[in-house]
C-alpha cells in the first residue's frame, strides 16, 4: 500500500528589494533542503513572477509551506491549488526543477485568476511543453 502525498501550487512575485539574480541561489538551496526531505517539484519564474508546484510527504508540504509564506524574498503569496491525496509523483525525479519562462509560454498572472484545478491543469501542460524545448 502506497502513502498518499501532499502537493501545493502557488504563485507569487519577488519582492521589490529582491534581485531576480538570488533566484539561482533560492533554487540552489531549495533542491538540497527538497531532497532532504522528501519534496519534487517545479519553480516557473518569468524574471517578475514565480509559480511553484511542489509535492511530497504532507507534513513536509505543510512545513515548505509555512516557511514560503514567510519568506520576504517574494510578495503576493497566491495559493492556487493543494491537496494531500496525490497517488503518484508528477515530477519524482526533480527535487526542485527550474525554468525561466516568457508570458507566451506560461501566464502567471491568469493562473491567479482560475479555479484551482484549471490552474494546476494549465501548470502542468506548461511545464510539458517546456520541458520538450
Amino acid at each position: 500500500m502506497s502513502t498518499l502525498l501532499g502537493y501545493f501550487l502557488y504563485s507569487s512575485r519577488l519582492a521589490p528589494d529582491c534581485d531576480p539574480t538570488e533566484v539561482g541561489a533560492i533554487v540552489k538551496v531549495a533542491r538540497e533542503f527538497n531532497a532532504l526531505h522528501g519534496i519534487t517539484g517545479i519553480l516557473v519564474f518569468d524574471g517578475e513572477r514565480f509559480t511553484q508546484y511542489i509535492e511530497g510527504p504532507g507534513s513536509e508540504i505543510d512545513a515548505l509551506v509555512r516557511n514560503l509564506v514567510r519568506d520576504r524574498r517574494h510578495t503576493d503569496f497566491l495559493q492556487l491549488n493543494a491537496g494531500s491525496a496525490l497517488e503518484e509523483r508528477r515530477y519524482a525525479t526533480w527535487s526542485m526543477g527550474y525554468s525561466d519562462v516568457s508570458l507566451e509560454e506560461l501566464d502567471i498572472d491568469l493562473m491567479a485568476t482560475i479555479d484551482g484545478d484549471a490552474a494546476l491543469d494549465l501548470f502542468t501542460t506548461a511545464v510539458a511543453e517546456l520541458d520538450r524545448l
